[in-house]
C-alpha cells in the first residue's frame, strides 16, 4: 500500500501547486513577484527571493538524491549549497529559475510515484538521524516557511515600488 506516500505527494503538492487553506501556493506567489524585484531585498543583510527560491530548490535536489540513494550528498547548512548566489536581471532569467524549481518538485513526485509501497518512509536518510517521512514532511513545511517570508519580502517591496509601475493596480 501507498496511503501515506499519496498522501505526501498530495500535500507536496497543495503546497507548491495547488489551493492550500491559508493562501497562495508557492509557484501562485511566485507568479505575482515580478522578477525586477526578485533579487532585491528589504534590508541588505536579507536574502532576496530569487536566493530564497533556489535554497529551494537546494532542499529539493537534496531530497531527489536521498530518495535516489545517494549516500555521499549532503547539504552543509549555511553554505553556498544551502544558499546559492542568485541574481535575476530579466524575464528569462526570472522564468528560468522558476523552471529549475518546478523541475526538482518534478522529480520528486516521479521518485514517490516509483515507489511500490510505504515502507521506505521509515528507513533512515543515509547518515542522518531521521527517516524518509520526516524528510518528506520537511519539504512540505519548507516551502511553506518560505512562502512566509517571500509573501513579506514581496508586500515590503510593493510598499516601496507603488509609483515605479512594477505592480499593477
Amino acid at each position: 500500500m501507498k496511503n501515506r506516500t499519496k498522501e505526501i505527494i498530495r500535500s507536496l503538492s497543495e503546497i507548491f501547486e495547488g489551493e492550500p487553506w491559508y493562501g497562495d501556493s508557492v509557484m501562485r506567489k511566485l507568479e505575482n513577484v515580478p522578477y525586477v524585484i526578485g533579487y532585491k531585498t528589504c534590508i541588505p543583510e536579507s536574502h532576496s527571493v530569487a536566493q530564497i527560491v533556489g535554497h529551494l530548490i537546494s532542499w529539493k535536489l537534496y531530497a531527489v538524491e536521498k530518495l535516489k540513494g545517494n549516500d555521499a550528498y549532503n547539504i552543509k547548512i549555511d553554505s553556498p549549497d544551502d544558499w546559492p548566489k542568485i541574481e535575476v536581471h530579466s524575464q528569462e532569467e526570472w522564468e528560468d529559475l522558476k523552471r529549475r524549481l518546478v523541475a526538482a518538485q518534478s522529480k520528486i513526485y516521479e521518485l514517490l510515484n516509483e515507489k511500490k509501497d510505504d515502507s521506505y518512509l521509515e528507513e533512515k536518510v543515509s547518515g542522518k538521524d531521521y527517516h524518509f517521512g520526516y524528510l518528506l514532511n520537511g519539504i512540505i513545511q519548507h516551502d511553506i516557511y518560505h512562502i512566509g517570508q517571500i509573501g513579506l519580502i514581496e508586500s515590503q517591496l510593493k510598499k516601496k515600488e507603488v509609483d515605479s509601475g512594477v505592480f499593477k493596480a
